[in-house]
């Protein structure tokens, strides 16, 4: 693999990082798998597609509110202690949906209250990690790590959703959400055996709403990161919601099934885990921004090229490309703001990075959904595309200012 050296790997180490990668694995396969099981559940109970996006949203509107204060949270006390007791709740949260299920006293009210909590949770926990990352493996190896982890995370979301379809056909939901639930463990253990300084962050002296404010100055003051961060928002907006447009798609414009919609999903996957690994091959940022906002545009040009496919081979080439793409604004957009903050601020700069991420595309599936009603599944991908593309473009010349 000459497209990957080996400073892609460097985070690895770090003896924290090396725990980390363990314990992530397991756990977001083991949420990856809750996420297709909650899903199959509520339709099951309800036979409604309205109350199945009711819960998918429950999962993730949370963050709108809570991830800013989570940022400031993680900025006045110490990230591992937050992250072991984050962890623990998660996993009570699974363990919950785990006995509901097995009890056959699951309600849809219950399931819409379980996936809020969860999103909850989530809105604090993705901060409070992605600020830990430099406490993990050292500032010298934070690329690598960032894209490590992008890679862990694509990885697992190719493997938990297989596995769920498989457990949920042979034994029920509520194995996953019990598997779920003991995965947490290994990234609890993981945490505890972690050696990193004690100690509460600068930070700690100042006011909640002082340190917000201060949070959300330093990111619009430099123009190449609220460049990065506007274009990785649009992208969530207007392109993610291929993933939700895609089972119709498959369906109305390629004439195929579910083992189809699998290919595809896959392939995407499979562009996402190549661009981290490019990414985390580099040897420093320079020029990453541009690259950034190259690669945004490519996964937005194939996306408007995707709606009006109809050949499944053409699909899987185009959607190799939009995962490739999509992947690595994630991770520069991320690494620029980690390279960038200072210490100090990191939870809370952070903490915006992660409202756009959790918080933006379940509006966007919402806003797809309703131009797909128009247009058609194609044309509301292209249409998704061509916002991207043009977002693209417009975001690489307004990070040209200085800061």
């Amino acid at each position: 693999m000459g497209w990957v050296s080996a400073r892609a790997f460097r985070a690895l180490r770090q003896r924290n990082f090396r725990l980390f990668v363990v314990g992530q694995v397991l756990s977001v396969s083991g949420t990856w798998a809750q996420r297709v099981a909650q899903g199959w559940l509520a339709y099951r109970l309800t036979h409604s597609t309205f109350y199945l996006g009711l819960v998918t949203f429950a999962g993730s509107a949370p963050a709108f509110l809570l991830t800013p204060i989570a940022g400031v949270i993680a900025d006045r006390t110490s990230r591992r202690r937050m992250l072991v007791w984050l962890q623990a709740l998660l996993m009570a949260q699974a363990a919950v949906l785990a006995a509901f299920t097995f009890a056959g006293s699951i309600t849809p009210r219950w399931l819409l209250l379980l996936s809020l909590a969860q999103g909850s949770l989530a809105a604090f926990e993705n901060p409070t990690r992605q600020s830990f990352y430099t406490e993990m493996a050292g500032s010298d190896a934070l690329a690598s790590a960032i894209a490590l982890n992008a890679t862990l995370m694509n990885v697992a979301r190719i493997l938990g959703p297989a596995v769920a379809g498989v457990v949920v056909a042979a034994a029920g939901e509520g194995v996953c959400f019990a598997a779920n639930a003991a995965s947490f463990l290994a990234v609890i253990v993981a945490l505890l055996m972690m050696k990193v300084p004690a100690g509460v962050h600068p930070a700690d002296r100042a006011r909640g709403w002082e340190l917000l404010r201060e949070g959300f100055a330093f990111v619009r003051g430099v123009p190449v990161l609220r460049a990065m961060l506007l274009n990785f928002g649009l992208w969530n907006l207007a392109g993610s919601s291929y993933l939700t447009l895609l089972p119709t798609f498959t369906a109305e414009s390629l004439g195929n099934g579910p083992a189809a919609l699998g290919w595809l999903i896959s392939a995407s996957g499979v562009g996402a885990i190549v661009s981290s690994l490019v990414l985390a091959s580099r040897a420093d940022t320079a020029g990453l921004p541009g690259a950034s906002f190259a690669a945004s545009g490519v996964s937005g040009g194939a996306l408007i090229v995707l709606g009006f496919s109809r050949s499944f081979a053409i699909s899987l080439l185009l959607l190799l490309l939009v995962g490739a793409g999509y992947s690595f604004t994630l991770a520069s957009t991320q690494t620029m703001m980690q390279v960038r903050v200072k210490e100090a601020m990191r939870g809370r700069v952070m903490s915006f990075y992660s409202l756009v991420f959790l918080g933006v595309p379940p509006i966007g599936a919402l806003v797809a959904g309703i131009v797909a009603e128009k247009l058609h599944a194609g044309g509301a991908i292209s249409a998704g595309g061509t916002a991207c593309l043009a977002g693209a473009i417009l975001c690489a010349r307004a990070s040209q200012d200085r800061g």
